[in-house]
């Protein structure tokens, strides 16, 4: 894939995550912890929102830019942690 394909929001995105080491997704805001990045930071941060970040995060997974990875959290609740997937890691060189 050809950086130039990707707009500066999309490139935006993956440089922060690859930064962060990823951005954790607990399946509801409302269980957000201190410490974890979630899409809200992310969207404060780009001054996108948070609506805007978790459409983009899907549409860099469905073009294989980013990935899912099941991670555990406390108790019995799981998270989903979106990272940079190889792919996404040229892209991102790509658009130096």
């Amino acid at each position: 894939m050809k950086s130039e394909r990707l707009g500066e929001d999309l490139l935006a995105i993956l440089r922060i995550v690859k930064e962060q080491g990823g951005t954790d997704c607990s399946g509801s805001c409302h269980h957000r912890k201190a410490g974890e990045f979630h899409c809200h930071a992310l969207s404060q941060m780009l001054k996108i929102s948070s609506s805007g970040v978790k459409e983009r995060l899907r549409n860099l997974v469905e073009m294989g830019l980013m990935e899912r990875r099941r991670v555990g959290s406390e108790g019995n609740t799981f998270m989903v942690k979106f990272v940079v997937s190889p792919k996404g890691e040229e892209a991102l060189a790509a658009s130096e």
